[in-house]
């Protein structure tokens, strides 16, 4: 004869688990996060069928006599106009909530603000033009497209959160470049004062002729070819740094973290009193004398020092 035990069953819990300190901690934490990747990516699925774009057009008062301008994004540029009036004109792009440009003038000054409603995704910037007239000045900046500047005869301040800069033909007044890690390019600048520097992108500049040049970036290269000016600082803070100089400079100071330096000096009779620290340095044939008034200052924490002659 065969006989069978009853089955055996564990207590009923009602189907359901017990909520464990573990497990309402895992639900505090990752309920959030899932709640926000959904929403997210139904934004980002979203996005490109509710994007809109309008014109702007905008004509500052007669008495207006210097731009301030911000962009949440987009492309900014600064020309110069023949007229008397500055003026700006651009498309705006935006998505789901429609974007806004505020403008106001107080005492002479003019300010253009674009604002964007912070969104998971999407995109919202202005892509604009500002025309300038003569001796004005401008204070330019996007949140992380690319701007650009040329033949401007007055102070330049343009900067932006991660786009490229690049300025041509800028005279008269003080010019700085400022990106949080784009590329920096200027050509053709006779400024009181350029200044230019990039969280981790290279700077290339030509045709020099300020008075004082200060170049900075994180980690990229630095080029500056037919530099006239007396007074020149550059820094990166790993690649390499080459400087071309038209006419013989009063005061350099060149450092870099770890690439190569080379410093090319118009011939001639000049001394130069040379202080260079690194692991390799070449400066034969090169005139110098701790007396002179020439200074050049050359650091590098792990890269060749030339210094050499046209």
């Amino acid at each position: 004869m065969v006989t069978t035990s009853p089955p055996t069953t564990s207590p009923s819990t009602g189907g359901r688990l017990p909520l464990t300190p573990g497990r309402i901690t895992a639900l505090v934490i990752g309920v959030p996060i899932c709640v926000a990747l959904v929403a997210n990516a139904g934004f980002s699925l979203l996005a490109p069928f509710a994007e809109g774009s309008y014109p702007v057009r905008y004509a500052a008062p007669a008495a207006a006599r210097s731009l301030t301008m911000h962009s949440a994004g987009g492309q900014l540029t600064v020309k110069p106009t023949t007229g008397d009036r500055l003026t700006l004109s651009g498309t705006a792009h935006y998505s789901f909530i429609k974007s806004s440009v505020t403008e106001q003038t107080t005492g002479g000054d003019t300010t253009v603000t674009y604002h964007c409603v912070t969104l998971p995704s999407g995109n919202c910037g202005l892509d604009a033009t500002a025309f300038i007239p003569a001796g004005l000045p401008v204070t330019a900046s996007t949140d992380g497209g690319n701007a650009s500047v040329s033949d401007i005869s007055a102070p330049v301040t343009l900067s932006t959160g991660g786009g490229d800069l690049s300025a041509d033909h800028i005279a008269k007044g003080p010019l700085s470049l400022s990106t949080d890690g784009g590329n920096v390019t200027a050509s053709d600048i006779t400024a009181p004062s350029f200044s230019a520097s990039s969280g981790g992108g290279d700077i290339q500049a030509s045709t020099v002729d300020s008075p004082a040049v200060t170049i900075t970036t994180d980690g990229g290269n630095i080029q500056v070819t037919g530099v006239t000016t007396g007074k020149v600082s550059a820094s990166t803070g790993g690649g390499d740094i080459y400087i071309a100089f038209a006419t013989v400079p009063g005061n350099v100071h060149v450092t870099t973290s770890g690439g190569n330096i080379t410093l090319v000096l118009p011939r001639g009779n000049t001394m130069y009193n040379v202080n260079s620290h690194t692991g390799g340095n070449n400066s034969d044939g090169l005139s110098t004398s701790t007396s002179s008034a020439n200074v050049i200052t050359a650091t590098s924490g792990g890269g060749d020092i030339t210094l050499r002659y046209a």
